[in-house]
């Protein structure tokens, strides 16, 4: 088992997946990150493989099929094993209520970029984040 930090990053779009991946592995190889697909795959890794070694960070897509980032950050919240995770909303998503989620349940909120260059500041912010909860 390898012993690198996890960024436990919930997206259903292999390409934003793929970019964020490729911006962290560009500025670090000491990371593992690992893909869920939905929300109920996020739940499914952290009572599971994930279970004995917790996510440094969660990123969270909102808008996924099955259970959304919103489903899932209410949930992560609600249970005390995870509510303390530094979690970041990282969407498309410009709307108000969307940035007021994130302020009410005290995670990082950032717009996905159309800039490789912007998605590398917000990779090494990611990083930052999971740095400094070890």
């Amino acid at each position: 088992m390898d012993n690198k930090p996890v960024l436990l990053y919930a997206e259903d779009d292999l390409d934003d997946f793929e970019s964020l991946k490729d911006a962290i592995e560009q500025i670090t190889d000491n990371f593992e990150i690992l893909q869920a697909k939905n929300g109920t795959e996020v739940i499914s890794l952290l009572e599971g493989e994930l279970a004995e070694r917790k996510p440094c960070m969660i990123i969270l897509d909102l808008n996924m099929p099955v259970m959304n980032g919103k489903e899932v950050l209410v949930w992560l919240k609600n249970d005390d094993r995870f509510k303390e995770l530094p979690i970041m909303l990282f969407t498309t998503s410009s709307r108000e209520e969307d940035v007021k989620l994130s302020q009410t349940y005290k995670c990082s909120f950032f717009r996905k970029p159309t800039l490789y260059r912007d998605l590398l500041h917000i990779a090494q912010s990611m990083l930052d984040m999971c740095e400094g909860k070890g």
